[in-house]
């Protein structure tokens, strides 16, 4: 072989590594960012900053190599997304008792990804039950609380989370959602709700069945075009279909 065209190729080698080192570096890099963009609510695409990123960087390349610079940059940009779609979460919102944990489990199982129940965690970290809390410490508190956790969990990403039924109430917390994931709603009817437990539900609870009933009725007309607002899709969770329903519309690119 010449001894030239070796040399060459040994630089090229030299120049791939180097390259391979550098794309590792901005692949956690991205990875970062989008742990830093889902605590914000802020989404992964910005066609914006990708425009003006192409324009200053290729400004700066010569002009044999542009491009083929631009080719790069937008697969560089495209693989950095990707990364940061992956820590995306599924988020279930709907009326206590729709379906949320049932439906999670079947996600999890199908997606490979962990599921966390929002009230569960917050009665963990307590120490309390959700009654206690509303009792002893007010609802604010307890939406206080959702908050918090919240933004913990957009932090953390790549999770199925079953909500509280009123965490789509907050404008913070639906610009948390839909930033940092995809937002689900469970839209079960309200005839397949009523009777259900009253157990850590202190804004249904009553003294009878049919005031729970009267109370949950209201509940549901007052809040369900809030979850149609906050969510990016719809689906009926005693629907069979409904786990494929939502493992297809949850796609990671």
């Amino acid at each position: 072989m010449d001894e030239r065209l070796s040399k060459l190729r040994g630089e090229l080698d030299s120049i791939d590594a180097e390259m391979l080192r550098l794309f590792a570096r901005r692949m956690e890099t991205a990875k970062v960012i989008g742990a830093v963009k889902r605590e914000a609510g802020i989404p992964v695409e910005d066609a914006e900053r990708e425009a003006e990123l192409i324009a200053a960087r290729l400004e700066e390349a010569p002009e044999e190599a542009r491009a083929g610079g631009e080719r790069l940059l937008r697969l560089l940009i495209e693989e950095s997304k990707a990364v940061q779609r992956a820590g995306l979460d599924l988020y279930l919102i709907g009326m206590p008792d729709c379906g949320k944990t049932r439906l999670g489990k079947k996600l999890a199982a199908r997606l490979g990804r962990p599921l966390v129940d929002t009230d569960k965690l917050i009665m963990e970290r307590t120490g309390m039950s959700i009654d206690e809390i509303f009792s002893k410490l007010g609802e604010e508190s307890f939406r206080d609380m959702e908050t918090a956790l919240l933004r913990s969990i957009a932090s953390r990403g790549g999770l199925i989370v079953a909500t509280g039924g009123g965490m789509p109430l907050r404008a913070e917390n639906v610009r948390l959602m839909r930033g940092s994931g995809t937002v689900v709603f469970l839209d079960r009817a309200l005839e397949r709700l009523l009777g259900q437990s009253t157990v850590n539900r202190p804004l249904i609870a009553g003294s009878t069945r049919e005031e729970s009933d009267e109370k949950l009725t209201r509940l549901y007309r007052e809040r369900r075009e809030a979850y149609q607002r906050a969510a990016h899709f719809s689906v009926d969770p005693d629907s069979p279909d409904a786990p494929d329903k939502v493992g297809i519309l949850f796609r990671i690119p």
